[in-house]
Order: C-alpha cells, then structure tokens, then sequence
C-alpha cells in the first residue's frame, strides 16, 4: 500500500504469497476490497484466473475525505474461497496542488497563501513577497494545500534579503581588511579589477577578496580567490610585475603585466615537462595591461604559462581544478 494517497486509485502491491493463498493447486480469480471495516460496502474485482499476482491493484478512495484510512482486501481462488483479510493505514489527499501558504521567520501569524497553476506539479504564479523583512538572514517556510483541502508538511529554507541593485563594492590583499579599497558602481556600470587591483610588492601566493553593497547598505558574502605576483625585471627585459589570477583557475585564466614599451610577445600553455600544449597566439603589450584565455579544455594539473619576446620568456606556474 502506497503511504500518499490522492484521490486517484489506492495502489496495493499483492502477491498470492502476501494475502496469504497457500494452495498450490488453486488459481486467483478475483479480489475484493472495503475502506475502515466497513465491510458492510465491499467492492469486488474479478481477475483473469492466474496462480499467482504480483501486480498492483487499484482501490478506488475517491470518495473518502481527505485524512487517515484503513484498507483491507481478500484474495479469491476458483472454489470461491476467499483468503485473510490483509490490511493497511493510508492517507487520502487531493489529486491536485492548488496553492502554497507560505511564512517568514516561524511567524505562522503571517501566513500568506499565493496562487498557483494547479496540478501535480504546481507552478508558482506570483513571488513570495519580503519586501517587508529587513535586510539580513531570514527562513521562509512553504506547505502546498491540494485540492481537498489538505495541506503538506511544511518544508523551511534559509536565505538571505538583499537590499536591490548593487550600488558599491570594497575588496583587500590577503587579510589586509582595515587597507581594503571602497567604490562606489552604478546599476549598469562594470569594473575591471583586474586591470584596478593593487598589489604587493613581495612575490608569490597572494589571496584576493571582494564583497559587494546594495542600496539598502546590505554587504554580500565575501567572496575569494587566490593570484600570483611575479617581479620578474630580469627575465624578458622591459616586462614585469606579472599578475595571474585566479590561480587555481577553473575556466579563464587572466595575465597582466606592465610593458616598458610597445611590442609583441607570444604566449603558451607548457605542461610541467615544459612541452607545449595550446598556444594562445601573439599579444600585444603597453604600459599595464592585461588578457584572459580559456582554459577549460585543458586536464587537470600544473602547467607554466609562457611569455615570450625576442628569445628570452618568463614562465609562471599555475593549476588547472
């Protein structure tokens, strides 16, 4: 027996095993069926004559009210006989989804109840409205209420009320919060952090983080990703204080770097062998600058992003996640 029942057919699983048929020799010819031991109204169905059924029979609940029942249905052989009652406890409920009720912060006092698509499958219609709530943690709590009348169990989530568009941001170097940068970006404004970051002098594994305020003065999460900061005067003379962010990288790999003069370099992906495996082509370079590269294809692994220019290149490491 099914534990969530609708409206449409109760639906038992039965074996002549299960309803207790033994006789070997016997076919099943039929069932019959009764709701909360009111045998008084039992509905028969007669089957095509099988040794044995391992099917699921249709009990038709559709004229129960919705709440807690009591199924019990008997097996019948070709002599007529009929086997041991066998039972179960069912829930009826609606056949379709026909609103939601929902609450904020367990205020059930609150409660509203919005419009939906009915069905199975319900579509919300109309969002839930917290225009109301501060901005900040909250819970919203959900139950859908069918087509009888019923309602579900209520589900709850956690989520967070921002304050509207997004209207500043402020990021910082390592843990150097009280050094963090502050600015101000319209509704369809962009930044080019990479281009902007400041960064330190000393060399190696730096930790970038950026958070982002809305117009109420609501603060996002911080968000983070490491780069890595090479001098690197001495390598490909005119070139230096190379940028790789982010490093680890998933998808886009970005370089900047600061060109003492115009000229072209040549950049490449080497594997940690130092061969070869995807040339990016020629870049360009001017004063502080900076590209970005796809990288999704390449494997998982370490490999050495190469720059180039008149026979001297610089190599900086990174990890492809």
């Amino acid at each position: 027996m099914r534990s969530l029942l609708q409206t449409l057919p109760i639906l038992l699983a039965c074996s002549a095993g299960m309803c207790g048929m033994r006789g070997q020799a016997q076919n099943i010819t039929g069932y019959r069926y009764w709701f909360n031991d009111n045998a008084a109204d039992i509905t028969v169905v007669d089957l095509g004559a099988a040794p044995v059924y391992d099917t699921e029979f249709v009990l038709n609940s559709s004229t129960l009210a919705p709440g807690h029942h009591l199924a019990t249905i008997q097996m019948r052989d070709a002599d007529g006989l009929w086997s041991a009652p066998w039972s179960q406890h069912f829930v009826q409920r609606g056949t379709t989804v026909n609103g939601i009720e929902y609450w904020f912060d367990d205020d059930v006092a609150g409660t509203t109840t919005t419009s939906v698509t009915p069905g199975a499958a319900p579509l919300i219609t109309t969002p839930l409205d917290a225009g109301d709530l501060p901005v900040g943690f909250h819970t919203v709590t959900l139950r859908t209420v069918d087509g009888q009348g019923v309602r579900s169990v209520p589900y709850t989530v956690h989520f967070t009320r921002n304050g509207g568009a997004v209207t500043g941001y402020e990021y910082w170097v390592d843990d150097a919060v009280a050094d963090r940068v502050s600015m101000n970006i319209g509704p369809a404004s962009t930044v080019d952090l990479i281009a902007a970051l400041p960064v330190s002098t000393a060399e190696g594994e730096h930790l970038f983080t950026i958070r982002f305020r809305d117009a109420e003065e609501g603060w996002s999460v911080p968000l983070s990703s490491t780069f890595s900061f090479v001098v690197g005067i001495d390598e490909v003379p005119g070139l230096s204080n190379y940028l790789l962010f982010p490093n680890p990288v998933s998808d886009q790999l970005a370089l900047r770097l600061e060109a003492a003069g115009a000229r072209d370099v040549q950049v490449s992906i080497l594997d940690a062998t130092g061969r070869t495996v995807q040339q990016l082509g020629t870049w360009h370079v001017l004063g502080t600058t900076h590209r970005s590269w796809d990288t999704g294809s390449l494997a998982r692994g370490s490999y050495l992003l190469s720059v180039e220019a008149e026979g001297r290149s610089m190599r900086i490491p990174f990890i492809k996640q």
